[in-house]
């Protein structure tokens, strides 16, 4: 089984398992694990919310993750996209926009990437206090710059971690950051 599959594998077991709500998603290949997460919510949900931390790259992020432009460069907080079957509102949890939807029972909410939250205890602060007041039937939480995450305290605020491995599918990646020094 190649390492996407076991990711959808695992990814879809988490969306039809009614217990956990919260899931962390953590590895090295920032492209695949995205392209790999909006795949598998575009099979279950048909309405959703990224939240990013960085409105003028996410839809780059998106683009480039399933190689095809799929969002406009520019996205507005107040506008929906059409992400395969899915609707999306997109919004910054880093900065006041004027529509920030809390979702319900029938979304799915993202939150990506999170390390800029991680190592500063106001923003951390006020990014638990976003996962608590959401209401969304899912949540998953998307890393970017693994290497480079020092503080792993959010691991205690969700329900279940996954780490994307891909070691098989592209070991071009892993020798890169073992050459670099940024993992071991």
């Amino acid at each position: 089984m190649s390492d996407e599959q076991k990711a959808i594998s695992a990814l879809m077991d988490f969306l039809r398992d009614e217990s956990n709500r919260i899931l962390l998603i953590r590895g090295y290949d920032n492209d695949a694990k995205l392209r790999v997460v909006l795949s598998c919510l575009n099979r279950e949900f048909d309405k959703g919310i990224i939240r990013t931390g960085s409105m003028s790259d996410i839809s780059d992020h998106i683009n480039r993750a399933f190689n095809k432009e799929l969002l406009p460069y520019t996205v507005k907080s107040t506008t929906t996209y059409k992400l395969g079957r899915m609707t999306v509102n997109i919004n910054s949890y880093v900065t006041h926009t004027k529509s920030n939807p809390s979702g319900n029972e029938n979304t799915f909410t993202i939150f990506h990437p999170v390390q800029t939250v991680l190592d500063n205890p106001k923003r951390f602060g006020k990014f638990l206090c976003d996962l608590k007041n959401n209401r969304s039937r899912k949540i998953i939480l998307i890393t970017t710059n693994e290497w480079g995450i020092r503080e792993w305290d959010i691991e205690n605020y969700v329900d279940q971690v996954f780490f994307y491995s891909v070691e098989n599918d592209n070991p071009e990646i892993m020798r890169n950051l073992r050459n670099n020094g940024a993992i071991k």
